[in-house]
């Protein structure tokens, strides 16, 4: 038996993978590392990647002989929705289509829809007027409309429930991961960071709700002149006053489009990962801390103690005194007294593998195609 496109008997399965052309985010994450195991977990499906550059992500998720890559052209989500996906599904021939936060207006019940978070609903406050109404209108709408419903936490799911009605059991889950190899290999580290250097690090795009003020905070607070704070990601519309100080601190290092191996040699090598973010729908980098041996100081809202479970410390970061909380912890950190039990963490982190996120992808796909009225098997 074939499916609709003459290809293996399981269906053919579209993955809109944009986002695997733009910034280092957590959901670009989650699709490249889903897709570099899920088309050997299910070979009789065949899976067709739209990117807006097929023969560069052809190279970067390997060789699959159940992998087709096509052109995704450049236009915003509303033109991807009402235009692209339904001439796709039609012309592809696609059983099931998923996608990421929004989903196209047709064929609902060919729709897996992944939504990572809704913090724009439960947090809207670090979202503009524009993205904040946007994204309540179409995610809403397409949460409510998908034959499947995916994310990627506990705190995730429940929230989607509150917040369109739609069953907690229905939603699906496909965690975020670590590759646990790659977390205890070897690297070298980036030019600014001399070996040797004790340093607390943070991870992650330069956003409001990523909460580099408050680390500032606590930095200024730690009396010690021969330690730092690594800063490793991009502006993604941070208060420019949190980023002239960033800059204007003579304590703190602030690394951009770090090769990853040397981003693992930054963790393996950090006394400590500050993590203080006002809201996640996971915490890829407190995982990845921990697959390298590294203690982890993170905040406790939202999904983020899910991901670090009880070998984590702990601050709230919106307390009265959140940055002295913080400051103490970092001190502990640097002179190696913050609690830590690392085989601990070695079994926590088993729990959380890419590995098993692709299993319950593919599982998610064969429930999505049963519902579709595909030839799942």
């Amino acid at each position: 038996m074939t499916g609709r496109g003459g290809g293996p008997a399981g269906g053919r399965v579209g993955i809109d993978a944009h986002v695997l052309d733009g910034k280092f985010q957590g959901s670009r994450t989650w699709v490249l590392e889903i897709l570099r195991r899920a088309p050997a977990l299910a070979p009789d499906l065949t899976f067709v990647v739209y990117t807006g550059d097929p023969v560069a992500a052809a190279a970067l998720l390997g060789p699959a002989p159940n992998v087709e890559h096509r052109l995704l052209p450049p236009q915003g989500a509303v033109a991807r929705n009402l235009a692209f996906w339904p001439a796709a599904v039609r012309d592809d021939r696609l059983d099931v289509l998923v996608t990421q936060y929004f989903s196209p207006p047709r064929h609902p019940r060919r729709q897996l829809v992944v939504v990572h978070d809704v913090l724009f609903h439960t947090h809207p406050e670090f979202f503009d007027v524009r993205t904040r109404w946007r994204n309540r209108l179409l995610v809403g709408w397409s949460a409510r409309r998908a034959g499947t419903v995916a994310t990627v936490s506990d705190y995730s799911r429940r929230e989607i429930a509150r917040a369109y009605g739609r069953a907690e059991a229905d939603v699906l889950l496909v965690r975020n991961g670590v590759d646990v190899s790659a977390a205890t290999g070897t690297g070298t580290l980036p030019a600014a960071v001399p070996p040797g250097t004790r340093y607390a690090l943070m991870v992650g795009r330069l956003e409001p709700r990523k909460n580099l003020r408050l680390a500032l905070d606590a930095l200024a607070l730690v009396d010690d002149p021969d330690v730092r704070l690594v800063v490793v990601g991009r502006d993604d519309f941070e208060d420019p006053r949190t980023l002239a100080r960033l800059a204007a601190e003579p304590r703190a290092v602030h690394l951009q489009d770090v090769p990853q191996d040397a981003l693992w040699e930054l963790y393996r090598r950090a006394s400590v990962l500050a993590f203080p973010s006002l809201g996640e729908g996971w915490g890829i980098p407190v995982l990845e801390a921990l697959a390298a041996g590294t203690p982890v100081v993170a905040s406790d809202a939202t999904a983020i103690p899910e991901a670090g479970g009880d070998v984590c410390s702990y601050v709230d970061p919106t307390a009265p005194g959140a940055a002295a909380a913080l400051a103490a912890r970092l001190r502990e950190a640097f002179d190696g007294r913050l609690p830590f039990d690392a085989e601990a963490a070695r079994r926590h982190v088993g729990r959380f593998t890419w590995d098993d996120s692709a299993v319950t992808f593919v599982t998610s796909t064969r429930v999505a195609l049963e519902r579709a009225g595909s030839h799942a098997g």
